[in-house]
Parts: C-alpha cells; structure tokens; sequence
C-alpha cells in the first residue's frame, strides 16, 4: 500500500545507484505506476522528498550505533566505522551533501517527528564532550570527521582508490624517467596498491591521535598553570 514511508524507501533505494538530486517525483511515479500528483499528496514537495531521505539515512546511521561508553576514542571510532560501512552503501545521498548545503544537518519534520540529522549531530558531538573536549573543540573535531567520512565514503563508492586502477597507474609509472621523476619512480609502486581500507584506517588514526594531541596540550597548559599559581602559605587564615 502507497505510504510516505513506502516512497522514501524507495526513493532511498534508487540514492544507491544515482544522485539523490536527481531522483524526481515523476521517475517515483512512474516506480509506484501512479500519477505524480498522488507522490506529491504524501510527501508536499520536492524539498520534502529530499529531506525525508536523508532523514531516513541519518537514522539508520544513528540506530546501527551502540550506546556511548565515555571513552571518547572508542566511541568516535565506532561511530566512523560504522558510518563510513553504511555511507558507502549510499553515494547518491553521499553527492549531494557534498555538492548542496540544505539538509546537509538539519531536515523538514512534522510537528512529533524527530529531526534524525540533529540527533545524530547531537551523540557525536556528545562523545567529543564527555571525553573533556570543549564546546569549540567538539564543534571543529565535528566537523573535521564529517568532512572525511563524507570524502572517504565518496571516493571509496566512486572506486577512485589507487588499488581500483592499480595495473594503469603501475604502467604509466613504469613509463617515466628515472632521472626526471625519481620520486615518482619511486613511490609510484607502493602508491598503486593503496586500498580504500587502508586509507580510511590510517587516515582516522592521524585524525584521532590529532584530536587526542588537543587534549593532552590542554592538559599541559592546565598543569604548567597550576605550578605557576601562588599557594596559600599552610595555617594562613581565610579573610
């Protein structure tokens, strides 16, 4: 039976193999072999379309995630592995946060319904401040995480790893001079076997040891401070 459910999960169904800008109402009428007025009488307009799809991605994004620990690695690292394993099953929705600002955090809700990028945006950014990270610092790690797991997830989909192409880029490095490009002679061997799983692994690792170091800074600053603040002298009387 034709629902606003049963449209957006079909929808969500056809962001896996084309951009989701690209999925109209028509195409989803002619999916349903219903007149496009009836797509549009359960889901209002196309904006709703849009954003009642990511909604619904940004809650299977959230309810595949377990429950916060308190160890702030542990827990950021979970939430991007398992983003990223979900994500890459979605490039259609990947290209267009990439590419369009709306809806990229918030989504259009009816009155009772929950605004799933905002509760996802709400327990990552949790994670970040129950392990002692400032609003500042949780806000910039935010981001920064988002911005690679979206990349991370588009070239993975989009097979642009070097380990995709690895017999063309070994033919055009073995082409070059060595005198002319020797870095490149070099390199290039170790470059073409590059997996999307390994770039993902170390790339997060730098990322995490990076919002680590902004911890342990904070907390080298905070102790020279504290060596440096005069103490009371013992017995000194409170004024």
């Amino acid at each position: 039976m034709l629902s606003r459910n049963v449209i957006i999960e079909r929808a969500s169904e056809m962001a896996k193999t084309m951009p989701l800008d690209q999925v109209s109402m028509v195409q989803l009428a002619k999916e349903f072999g219903v007149a496009p007025g009836l797509i549009h009488y359960y889901l209002g307009s196309r904006d709703d379309l849009i954003s009642g799809v990511l909604n619904a991605y940004y809650r299977r994004r959230l309810e595949a995630l377990p429950a916060l620990t308190g160890n702030w690695r542990a827990d950021v690292e979970t939430i991007a592995r398992s983003s990223f394993a979900l994500s890459r099953e979605t490039p259609g929705v990947n290209h267009y946060v990439a590419s369009h600002n709306r809806f990229r955090l918030f989504q259009s809700v009816a009155p009772g319904e929950i605004d799933y990028g905002m509760a996802l945006f709400n327990h990552i950014t949790s994670a970040f401040l129950q392990g002692g990270f400032s609003a500042d610092r949780a806000a910039l790690a935010y981001h920064l995480l988002a911005q690679y797991l979206l990349s991370s997830s588009i070239s993975a989909a989009g097979r642009q790893s070097p380990s995709e192409h690895s017999s063309y880029l070994r033919g055009k490095f073995g082409e070059v001079s060595d005198d002319r490009y020797p870095a490149a002679k070099i390199v290039g061997a170790a470059f073409s076997e590059l997996g999307a799983e390994r770039a993902f692994d170390e790339g997060l690792k730098l990322l995490l040891d990076g919002f680590g170091g902004w911890l342990e800074s904070n907390a080298r600053v905070g102790a020279r401070q504290e060596l440096r603040s005069p103490r009371k002298a013992r017995g000194a009387s409170v004024g």
